[in-house]
């Protein structure tokens, strides 16, 4: 566990607030804490606003956030999908061949595959036992006996490692598979795989363009590599204070742990922040 950082200065700046949601904005019981609609409201009070930049589908993220998904922006699918109060901003896609090359590869290594879409996810039926732990990430997901067989819309393949041991493999899929996709580890279990120069870091590039919001004008809080861009490329980085350690390179803040509601903490910072300026 890492100890929180001191507020910084220039809080008063932000306009936008991206959070992460496995390990960052939610509790450790997968529930969102409670307050996040007063923080919503009172960010929206000084003329800024929340994001939820995750890893999870939007379909799942819809599921998660209820009606507060209409009041916010999304990034799901580490940035391959960018919803803005319900209503699609951009969208990456997968080659078909690409994914059942992917397919090939995780099979053959005895891994569990899903190819994932706006609207649904399909999955290697062979993972049928980790059901219930795959729906609390992939709310809408069918089983099928052979992805190399599917003709569908993606935007992202990812590959479930029970063991936990993601990271000591995502090399190895990056050299067997290429250079030209992007590869982020979402936490010890997860690998996903978009299209090259997807992340959340890219996506935010692209939010900075579609809104005039700077990044130095962004605070992003994120736990685990996939966050590892975003908090590289806003003015306030946030690492948890439970982040895995690695992420301390790619931060230059710390706030407190999930458990201890540290976005929320640190919302408050900003508000207080505007408002002592105004």
């Amino acid at each position: 566990m890492f100890e929180s950082s001191p507020q910084p200065e220039g809080l008063e700046n932000v306009r936008l607030v991206l959070t992460d949601m496995d390990g960052s904005l939610l509790l450790e019981d997968n529930t969102i804490p409670d307050g996040l609609e007063e923080r919503i409201d009172a960010l929206e009070s000084v003329g800024a606003e929340l994001a939820v930049a995750s890893g999870r589908p939007m379909y799942t993220l819809r599921d998660n956030l209820g009606p507060l998904f209409d009041k916010m922006m999304v990034i799901a699918d580490n940035g391959g999908l960018v919803f803005d109060r319900g209503k699609l901003l951009f969208q990456t896609n997968l080659k078909v061949e690409d994914y059942r090359r992917m397919a090939c590869v995780t099979r053959e290594r005895g891994d569990f595959g899903f190819v994932c879409g706006i609207e649904g996810c399909y999955v290697d039926r062979r993972a049928l036992a980790w059901e219930d732990f795959i729906r609390n990430f992939y709310s809408k997901c069918t089983f099928v006996d052979d992805l190399t067989t599917l003709d569908v819309e993606a935007d992202k393949y990812t590959v479930l490692f029970p063991n936990n041991d993601a990271m000591d493999k995502i090399d190895s899929y990056r050299a067997e598979i290429g250079d030209e996709f992007s590869y982020a580890c979402g936490g010890i279990m997860w690998v996903d795989i978009v299209p090259d120069g997807v992340s959340k870091g890219t996506a935010i590039n692209k939010i900075s363009e579609l809104t005039g919001i700077g990044a130095d004008e962004m605070a992003a809080f994120g736990d685990a590599p996939n966050d590892a861009t975003m908090l590289e490329n806003v003015g306030f980085g946030y690492m948890m204070a439970n982040a895995v350690p690695e992420m301390r390179r790619h931060a230059n803040l710390v706030a407190p742990s999930n458990e201890e509601r540290g976005v929320l903490q640190v919302i408050d910072q900003i508000v207080a922040a505007h408002k002592a300026v105004r």
